[in-house]
């Protein structure tokens, strides 16, 4: 890894460990949230392991916090009220943030109680793959480059360009890439509250 990495891995587990001690949370506390390990948290905190994409979202819905606060994208200035955001392919800006081998672009519309959360990734080949989690809430994700495999239980599925799967994020899974070139996709995550609010009747 090298020291630009290092210095993102730091900071990012800098911001988490002051955002769950602002909320009055211990690592306990945010394990039991989360459903991951205490031990794991800690070494996020420390920066000494980066973070998955379920990783992220699992920690964000449990300090009911977007996943952009997490890797420090949100910015200072107040967000931008539109009712629609678009995101188009070519002339990309810089990663709002970038933890491991993993980008995060996030693009969402000011929609009044949405638990709807869209953004792009570029995922580089895996060098550690993590274990497998669960949370609360839903996913899913469009493969738009590259292969990514889906670790869900015992099960293994490789979503190619073009696919996509939908899952309740309850179910222990991991995200791998396992090829040597750059897979990006588009993610959507809500929570269980907003996917019941949207549920047909």
């Amino acid at each position: 890894m090298d020291n630009d990495a290092d210095a993102t891995l730091v900071a990012v587990g800098s911001r988490l460990r002051a955002i769950r001690k602002e909320a009055g949370l211990s690592l306990r506390d945010l394990a039991t949230r989360s459903g991951m390990s205490a031990s794991f948290l800690s070494l996020v905190e420390r920066g000494e392991c980066s973070l998955s994409l379920t990783s992220l979202f699992g920690i964000a819905r449990a300090l009911e916090i977007d996943p952009a606060e997490v890797v420090g994208a949100a910015s200072n200035s107040a967000p931008v009220q539109a009712e629609f955001a678009l995101w188009r392919d070519g002339g990309r800006p810089a990663p709002k943030s970038v933890v491991g081998e993993r980008e995060y672009y996030g693009f969402s519309a000011a929609v009044a109680q949405s638990g709807l959360r869209p953004m792009f990734v570029r995922i580089r080949p895996t060098r550690v793959p993590l274990p497998r989690q669960s949370h609360d809430g839903e996913e899913a994700a469009v493969v738009l480059s590259g292969t990514l495999a889906f670790e869900l239980r015992d099960e293994v599925i490789e979503l190619s360009a073009g696919d996509a799967i939908h899952l309740n994020s309850q179910t222990p899974h991991t995200v791998l890439n396992r090829t040597d070139s750059i897979v990006e996709a588009i993610w959507l995550t809500a929570d269980s509250a907003t996917a019941a609010h949207h549920a047909p009747h």
